[in-house]
């Protein structure tokens, strides 16, 4: 059944007195509040009067996507480029819809002609150069993220990426990672993540950071307000339930989140920066950063919250990858490596004392190991 029959079998009920125009940008307001049931509507009663409606047919196009509905978005999405072939918009977000659905060329394709057809925005460059990135192709993503630069000089999230890929560190580079792109990258593996973790990388950080929790001398007797950082779709709140009367959970994926909550194991979810959470939680007795402070690169913010979230003698458990040459250093896998002694620096600086110290391979990345260590330290 095609979108324009799925449309038509909607109850029509009373007309909706509206015209498509206004359907349309009513069901964008809808969207902006991440009222998406309501958005979709709005869209699809636009298309019933329309069926050819461009920015109805775009926009479903897009919130289909970002549900993971990609047969769907692929469909209305066809739809619109055989109406408009030399609109960037629709060529952009059906490269979106390829690359969600695992179409690599088609993704491609799509995106380079939304770049040919689009001389002035940064937008489709940095798209096609970080599927580029997923697809481990750094060469193509250098060349984009380059010419992203040349278009936007302030551009900070392709700076970082470019720093990453080639080495070249400059002022302009931050200490960490912009929000956008950590949530864009976990938003895109969050359909295949707990597959590729367990068998593609042989990820085992999460059992392995509780076995070192238990050996500190943690009792699991469900009595414990515990906070799982960067919590992903719950693989380390899984393993720490155990401990928690009251399991919170906070990531910046939406899509991460939405599979957290599948679970049912945590008693809050948020979809948020780490700081926000931590910000507003006091008397934790454990907090989990499983696979997270890669992400973060420079931790003296990050490890103060940390102690101001804990209560007198709460435990906070975490990985890192190990650094053997600068204290923090952003690697071509855009991951931060952080060095033993610049970690006991902070951590101490801040009224941590160490509890155990373990090296760990934490996963296997392209056929090698990444060497790291667990920690866990007590406020």
């Amino acid at each position: 059944m095609g979108y324009v029959e799925r449309d038509m079998t909607r109850k029509k009920g009373k007309p909706p007195g509206r015209s498509p125009d206004e359907l349309v940008a009513l069901g964008q307001q809808h969207a902006v509040r991440g009222e998406r049931a309501e958005a979709e509507a709005r869209y699809r009663d636009a298309l019933v009067l329309d069926p050819d409606h461009l920015g109805a047919l775009t926009l479903l196009g897009l919130l289909l996507v970002e549900r993971e509905e990609v047969d769907g978005a692929i469909d209305v999405l066809e739809h619109a480029r055989e109406l408009a072939p030399d609109f960037a918009p629709v060529q952009l977000a059906l490269g979106s819809a390829y690359a969600t659905a695992g179409h690599d060329e088609l993704a491609v394709t799509a995106m380079e002609t939304a770049i040919k057809l689009d001389t002035t925005s940064t937008v489709p460059l940095e798209r096609l150069a970080k599927h580029h990135i997923r697809a481990r192709r750094p060469r193509e993503a250098i060349g984009l993220l380059r010419r992203t630069l040349r278009r936007d000089p302030a551009h900070a999230e392709a700076r970082f990426l470019l720093a990453g890929l080639t080495g070249e560190r400059s002022a302009a580079v931050a200490e960490s990672p912009p929000a956008g792109w950590i949530a864009d990258l976990f938003d895109t593996y969050a359909p295949s993540f707990e597959q590729h973790l367990a068998e593609g990388l042989r990820y085992g950080v999460p059992k392995e950071l509780a076995a070192l929790i238990a050996a500190s001398g943690a009792t699991a007797d469900a009595s414990w307000r515990v906070v799982d950082l960067g919590c992903g779709t719950g693989l380390a709140g899984g393993e720490f339930r155990v401990y928690a009367r009251t399991l919170i959970g906070s990531d910046l994926s939406s899509r991460m989140i939405a599979r957290a909550r599948q679970r049912g194991i945590y008693d809050e979810l948020h979809c948020e920066d780490l700081a926000a959470t931590l910000g507003r939680e006091r008397d934790v007795d454990l907090i989990v950063a499983a696979d997270v402070f890669v992400y973060v690169g420079a931790l003296d913010t990050t490890i103060a919250a940390c102690a101001a979230a804990l209560r007198p003698g709460g435990l906070l458990a975490f990985s890192i990858e190990r650094s053997t040459g600068d204290d923090v250093v952003l690697q071509p896998t855009l991951r931060y490596a952080q060095t033993d002694a610049y970690v006991l620096g902070v951590a101490s600086a801040h009224g941590f004392v160490l509890e155990r110290a373990e090296p760990s391979v934490l996963r296997v990345d392209n056929g090698q190991p990444v060497d790291g260590v667990l920690y866990v330290f007590r406020r």
